[in-house]
């Protein structure tokens, strides 16, 4: 084993209890030791990282990874809004998961925010 493998099994057993601790809806239909297996995956060696996208309400490693590229930050996903194909409040992440709102949309959300307030 080498001193990687050893940190990514410490970061996905920290990530694992940090799961667990959101409930159901944070393990998007699998065991804890999966879900963080899939956000360590995605580029999040930390539970701390991975507890700010869940509190965005953000339950999906990759939609994190892509709203992370896109330069959102958790803070800005977990904007609520009523924008997107259906009309309902909801943070932007978990619009974005749910197919609600496209990046470009999310990015345009998170500008008109920060020009406007």
């Amino acid at each position: 084993m080498t001193s990687e493998d050893f940190k990514d099994d410490e970061a996905t057993r920290e990530i694992s209890q940090m799961i667990e601790s959101f409930g159901a809806e944070a393990l998007a239909g699998g065991t804890a030791d999966v879900t963080a297996r899939q956000w360590v995956a995605a580029g999040f060696g930390d539970a701390e990282d991975v507890a700010d996208w869940l509190n965005a309400r953000c339950f999906s490693a990759t939609a994190a990874h892509a709203l992370d590229d896109a330069g959102i930050t958790p803070e800005q996903a977990a904007l609520r809004t009523t924008n997107g194909v259906r009309d309902y409040e909801e943070t932007l992440a978990y619009k974005f998961i749910h197919g609600d709102l496209s990046i470009g949309e999310v990015r345009r959300i998170v500008t008109n925010e920060f020009w406007n307030t």
